[in-house]
């Protein structure tokens, strides 16, 4: 029986949700609560078809905000 894998993955600040690794987008969302909820929602439809699915979230980017990237480039002036 084959797996069906669900995939929420941070990029350039929004989330994909993708299938079986494959390039084909499911959706975008801006929060990763959103996307994670659609790919919760995907696995628990598989699984109600009596199919395997897993859902995989990558860890969020860290990023820094602009107040923060500001400071830190001011500090480095100073120094």
């Amino acid at each position: 029986m084959a797996e069906n894998h669900y995939y929420v993955r941070p990029v350039a600040g929004v989330w994909h949700v993708t299938w079986n690794d494959s390039a084909e987008l499911i959706g975008s969302y801006s929060s990763q609560h959103e996307a994670e909820a659609l790919g919760q929602l995907l696995a628990r439809h598989m699984l109600a078809q009596g199919r395997k699915a897993q859902l995989h979230v990558e860890a969020p980017e860290v990023r820094t905000p602009s107040w923060g990237r500001n400071r830190a480039a001011h500090q480095a002036v100073a120094a």
